[in-house]
């Protein structure tokens, strides 16, 4: 077998330009993301095609032909050409009619059989003879990329989560196919059948006709220690940018001193009517107009710190069906987003409270909830200066409410088809992307996410790297149809069918299947190691802040059954609260695609491939092309790879270890 050359191609060239340019047209459109960047939260996605570039520029030899690399990374054209038009065309005021690219953008590209042929005679064997190495893995763009190369690859990262989502990246979509998706729809209309019933009467209809409450809009409040007034706390006002937005009533009562002074609220359509913001640079100012004092910061924190920091709706986001007519006479109907000041009954924390009340006893036995305290040494730490000691703080109480019950259906679901003995892998898969979902609700469902005035949308929690306070807060309709869960469920939904066409699985049965997502590790195999010799939780790394996740632990099934028989709930341990990762997993890669499957955008799944329910079945004719090496995912420290530093690995491809911009994002009940 020929030795590797000793000059890489990506020590000679890169076209950078080129790959840059597809680089941006790869996250250009919020409506067209590769399904890698939006299947769950994770900072610092990796471009797929720079990530394809990285791995064969580090493979091939200096004088591969510079031409035929460009094709293989999807690069069918000329790209900076094409931008210039554009950019000449903006700058005219012009528009393209249709499509401004001569090709589908580069990382829809999947690698054809002729493809493969010229890397195996420019590299001097097959792809698979190849392995490479990826010490910090992160969401997994470099090892999705191996896995479309047919490159043997070890995927390793120090977070968990991080490893869940390689799997659910990479081993799943090529595995099980459409089956998977399958799994995940049905299993997907159970969970919204149960979490309507039990939700329902915690969230009012809009009484508006044809219309449906998309969003509730929170403001923190705190008493004036000048008058005794409630000041609900906002920077600023603002709805939309053409100027709609809040003005505050304050309703003085009795006078300064007497309880009974509140503001209320109206919709004004110009910035000039809006209320100035009660709040800057973390000092108050009482709206109240025979007080109008400013409230020193250091009295908000002591009121907040003390469990006395309330919040008040102030506005009410809402879509209407409105029917219009076009040039032609044609009736066509759309939603059109407006706002209305909230009414006694929307506020329904009462009920909300009581329902907690009942709950949170359970949910606190079962690990349903974050009751950890935020951490004291945390280079971030006015979630505690403003009255958040505990991670479940980080959520209102009807937040909280709808993210246990979610959690308690799951759970129930996932017991049940575990006695029932339906919880084969295809299933767990499916369980694993439905915890993605519920986790990406949390995402955009906390006190931590904002209204986003100039887009009108919500800003989700990780918008920002901090723990900045939010003075007012955007809460979500989960159970409106097609928001809420239903839109955290579409999103995954197409994700997966998404990552399905484009690893193009037609998985080898007789390889080596990965551990159950539900099965027990064995003792040390790809865990996250603890500092400690207690075999805690991992210590913080500085700069990044932890996750506000309602159910990020892993409960202990045995529990239910404990419960049960009236049998003593184990006390809680620091090891209890570890993310346990299943063994690595070996994945099945993609064959060959054929020259006829290539297209524009995502490639759709060709037909006649074998798909069931579990894995995917052998070829079924002799002339099938074998699989290649399999993409190896572990979750341990970097030294889980030194046994590969012998001159096995041809290429190490690694993201800047960027750990200071790396939060948590800590998914359901694993």
């Amino acid at each position: 077998m020929p030795d590797m050359p000793d000059t890489r191609l990506i020590e000679r060239w890169l076209p950078i330009a080129e790959i840059g340019e597809e680089s941006d047209r790869e996250r250009r459109s919020l409506q067209a993301l590769p399904p890698t960047y939006y299947l769950h939260v994770w900072w610092a996605r990796r471009p797929l095609v720079a990530s394809r570039a990285a791995i064969l520029a580090s493979l091939l030899p200096e004088d591969a032909d510079r031409n035929r690399f460009l094709h293989v990374l999807g690069i069918h054209g000329d790209p900076l050409a094409t931008r210039r038009k554009i950019d000449a065309a903006r700058r005219k005021g012009e528009r393209f009619e249709g499509q401004a690219y001569s090709y589908p953008r580069a990382f829809s590209y999947v690698p054809d059989d002729a493809d493969r042929r010229w890397l195996a005679g420019a590299l001097g064997r097959a792809c698979g003879d190849f392995t490479v190495v990826d010490p910090t893995a992160g969401g997994g763009s470099i090892p999705f990329e191996a896995l479309r190369l047919h490159v043997a690859a070890f995927a390793n990262d120090l977070n968990p989560v991080a490893a869940l989502l390689m799997r659910a990246t990479i081993d799943w979509p090529a595995r099980y196919g459409s089956g998977v998706h399958r799994a995940f729809e049905e299993l997907a209309a159970r969970f919204v059948e149960a979490r309507d019933r039990r939700l329902a009467p915690y969230f009012p209809p809009e009484p508006r006709e044809r219309a449906i409450p998309t969003n509730f809009l929170w403001a923190r409040t705190v008493t004036c220690p000048y008058c005794d007034g409630l000041v609900p706390l906002s920077p600023n006002w603002r709805l939309a940018p053409d100027g709609t937005g809040v003005r505050l009533v304050p309703d003085t009562g009795a006078g300064s001193g007497v309880a009974g002074r509140v503001c209320a609220f109206e919709i004004v359509a110009s910035a000039k009517e809006q209320s100035p913001g009660t709040v800057a640079r973390g000092d108050g100012t009482c709206p109240f107009p025979d007080c109008g004092r400013i409230i020193d910061g250091a009295a908000i924190k002591a009121q907040a710190q003390a469990g006395e920091m309330g919040e008040q709706l102030f506005a009410v986001v809402f879509k209407r069906r409105e029917t219009t007519r076009t040039k032609t006479g044609r009736q066509r109907e759309k939603w059109v987003r407006g706002y209305r000041a909230p009414r006694p009954e929307d506020d329904d924390g009462a009920a909300v409270r009581a329902a907690l009340d009942e709950k949170l006893v359970e949910w606190d036995a079962f690990d349903f909830v974050p009751n950890e305290r935020f951490p004291a040494d945390s280079n971030d730490d006015r979630p505690i200066q403003y009255g958040m000691p505990r991670w479940r703080d980080l959520f209102s109480p009807r937040q909280l409410l709808c993210h246990g019950t979610s959690v308690e259906v799951f759970r129930e679901l996932l017991d049940a088809d575990r006695e029932a003995g339906r919880l084969d892998e295809v299933r767990q898969a499916a369980y694993g992307y439905l915890a993605l979902s519920l986790d990406k609700l949390r995402d955009y469902n906390s006190r931590m996410t904002r209204w986003h005035s100039g887009r009108g949308v919500v800003a989700g929690t990780f918008d920002r790297h901090d723990f900045s306070f939010k003075w007012s807060y955007a809460e979500m309709a989960p159970l409106v149809t097609g928001l809420g869960y239903d839109w955290a469920i579409g999103q995954t939904a197409k994700c997966i069918r998404e990552l399905v066409a484009l690893v193009r699985p037609d998985a080898d049965g007789g390889r080596a299947k990965p551990a159950g997502l539900f099965d027990r590790p064995a003792a040390g195999n790809d865990r996250l190691d603890s500092p400690g010799a207690g075999g805690g939780p991992p210590a913080p790394v500085a700069g990044r802040p932890d996750p506000p996740a309602v159910a990020g632990r892993r409960p202990d099934p045995g529990n239910a059954s404990r419960a049960a028989s009236g049998a003593p709930l184990p006390a809680p341990t620091a090891a209890a609260d570890r993310f346990d990762v299943p063994a690595a997993a070996r994945l099945d890669p993609l064959p060959p695609a054929a020259d006829s499957d290539r297209g524009s955008g995502v490639p759709a799944n060709p037909g006649g491939r074998v798909e069931a329910a579990g894995p995917f079945a052998p070829p079924d004719h002799p002339g099938a092309p074998a699989a290649p090496p399999p993409v190896t995912i572990t979750c341990k420290s970097g030294d889980s790879l030194d046994h590969l530093a012998d001159g096995s690995v041809d290429a190490v491809v690694m993201d800047p270890p960027y750990y200071d911009n790396v939060m948590y994002a800590e998914l359901s009940d694993f």
